[in-house]
């Protein structure tokens, strides 16, 4: 081939490469009868109108169209897009045929129609899910910088933002697949999805993931009744947060923040059953079964859980450190009665070991039951230091507010071995106690109820002793201040000690109140105002083989009341009061 030849050869290559990467206008008639019918075969989306239609050939044929409308055939989808691109296969072309292998959305903004009464996000998804099943055959469809809105009649559900979303090329068989990432209630989100369109039961398989939770399944789908089962996996740093981010937050997952949970799950509509739980809340595990039921107005949770050890007081804790906006005045602790009721719930749990702040007790059934306008924990059985405890909270729903009954029962508990984890609060003391106490008490915040606390309250020890006051040595300094050692140190060995005190409106008045050990018997009679933590109590102290007596007074707060004989002038010995004061 001469020089000349050559160059023109490239000239001619050169005109052609251009006149290919250049975009060319076609008329719209031609576009709706060849294009756009072609798009409408490959991803199901009839395009009802656009402003501008540009094709070019090189480096492969592709078409463009701007300001596009357009809808399902259904009409359960529907919306506008800035452009959409279709890229041509370039050898059905050359058979003389216009396919796509990929179709792109730019900006689009699309509207998903749910039916009239949704129940869910279960069925706020149906119409895509289904839209996208029911095509016979779908090219690569790619949303980029879209937004998705699901609608119920003129009222907007939800609406994603940011979406880009790749939906992955099948055949009519072959399920739906998709990946992508959008926002959501100002949180990104990640998704993959694997959902079967044919057979009876066919691999599915879910994950979504953001910076709140993630949650994964992989299992299959009965095509039939639409059941899915598999393993389920879920994560979340803050449950609470998770929850108020997916939908309404329940007050009673404030008790809980940190969960990672595996589990066998049956997904039937808005209902999930999990067997073989195995659930980590803040590091401590439970296993068991869960049942969930949300196609209600109430949703209702239910199931058996149990463990080695698990920390009891760490929920109550974080329940009163979770305060919801605008609840009750500042000055006054809000009982929120209507937001721990709003869910029911069924939870029965039994536990090896469990810690109650520092206090241990083993061999723990507890139940939890939420209705409207009741809430009741009980812990039906615990072994307690070598004997045995039970206590109930009950809660019903009342004009004034709510109405609590508070019980609790110990049965020869060994108070030398407790005092090693409540030093604080039983100090020196030993022997064993049994007691009941029954409250009830009605209001909207925890200072009204504990005001108007009615009801009884007893306990009895037996073999003990008690440090910080020594009863012998106060006798003698009543009956011969010079040669008595200091009654402020030392021990006091009791024999028996008995007390029974009747509550009304907040005060606790003491009936019967006595104490007896070696030569001594003593008796007190006053009151403790439970509402302002104070005690004023007034006692005799008598000695039982002698005329020598003395009385006495323990005035003030509660972790701080003062122990006061007559023949003296106020004393305040350390640990002594605090005795007293229980």
């Amino acid at each position: 081939m001469s020089r000349r030849a050559s160059i023109l050869g490239l000239a001619v290559a050169a005109v052609l490469l251009a006149l290919g990467l250049q975009s060319w206008g076609l008329a719209q008639a031609l576009v709706e009868r060849h294009v756009v019918a072609g798009i409408e075969k490959r991803v199901g989306l009839k395009v009802t109108s656009l402003k501008r239609a540009e094709i070019a050939f090189l480096p492969l044929p592709r078409i463009s169209l701007s300001g596009v409308t357009f809808a399902s055939h259904d009409g359960a989808l529907s919306g506008t897009a800035l452009r959409l691109r279709a890229r041509a296969r370039l050898l059905s072309l050359v058979a003389g045929q216009l396919d796509f292998d990929r179709v792109d959305l730019i900006g689009p903004e699309i509207d998903i129609v749910v039916p009239d009464e949704p129940q869910g996000y279960a069925n706020w998804a149906a119409p895509a899910l289904a839209y996208l099943s029911g095509l016979k055959s779908e090219t690569q469809l790619v949303i980029s910088a879209g937004s998705l809105m699901a609608r119920s009649g003129n009222t907007i559900l939800t609406t994603l933002r940011d979406v880009n979303l790749v939906v992955e090329e099948r055949d009519e068989t072959a399920p739906v697949a998709f990946a992508g990432a959008f926002t959501w209630r100002g949180e990104t989100a990640r998704v993959n999805l694997l959902w079967p369109v044919t057979g009876e039961r066919a691999r599915v398989a879910i994950a979504l993931s953001s910076n709140l939770m993630s949650l994964r399944l992989n299992g299959t789908r009965s095509g039939a009744q639409g059941v899915m089962t598999g393993q389920v996996e879920f994560n979340t740093r803050s449950l609470p947060d998770a929850l108020a981010w997916i939908g309404p937050r329940p007050r009673i997952a404030t008790l809980v923040r940190q969960v990672e949970l595996t589990a066998e799950a049956q997904l039937a509509g808005d209902n999930i059953s999990l067997s073989n739980v195995i659930a980590k809340l803040d590091g401590d595990q439970l296993e068991g079964a869960l049942k969930l039921d949300g196609s209600g107005a109430r949703r209702v949770l239910s199931g058996t859980l149990a463990g080695a050890d698990f920390d009891l007081g760490r929920l109550i804790r974080q329940g009163e450190n979770q305060p919801l906006p605008g609840a009750g005045e500042p000055s006054e602790t809000p009982l929120e009665f209507d937001l721990w009721t709003a869910h029911d719930v069924d939870l029965r749990i039994s536990l090896d070991s469990a810690r109650l702040g520092t206090a241990r007790l083993g061999d723990l059934a507890a139940q939890l039951m939420v209705r409207k306008g009741r809430f009741e924990a009980s812990v039906l059985r615990a072994s307690a230091y070598g004997g045995s405890a039970r206590a109930r909270i009950l809660a019903t729903a009342v004009p004034a507010g709510a109405e609590l009954k508070l019980q609790l029962g110990l049965d020869r508990v060994n108070l030398g071995q407790a005092g090693g984890d409540l030093p604080d609060l039983l100090g020196g003391l030993t022997g064993t106690a049994t007691g009941q106490l029954a409250l009830d008490g009605v209001g909207d915040s925890l200072e009204q109820v504990v005001g108007s606390l009615t009801g009884r309250v007893n306990a009895t020890l037996r073999q003990g002793e008690f440090k910080g006051v020594a009863f012998g040595e106060l006798l003698r300094r009543a009956e011969r201040p010079p040669a008595a050692r200091d009654w402020r140190q030392g021990r006091t060995s009791f024999e028996t000690a008995q007390f029974t005190a009747l509550a009304h409106r907040g005060v606790l008045t003491l009936t019967e109140a006595q104490m007896a050990g070696p030569g001594y018997a003593l008796s007190l009679n006053g009151n403790a105002d439970l509402g302002r933590r104070w005690l004023e109590l007034t006692g005799l102290l008598s000695a039982t083989n002698g005329p020598a007596r003395t009385s006495f007074e323990i005035r003030g707060p509660f972790a701080d009341a003062v122990f006061t004989p007559t023949f003296d002038a106020a004393v305040h010995p350390t640990g002594a009061t605090r005795q007293f004061a229980r």
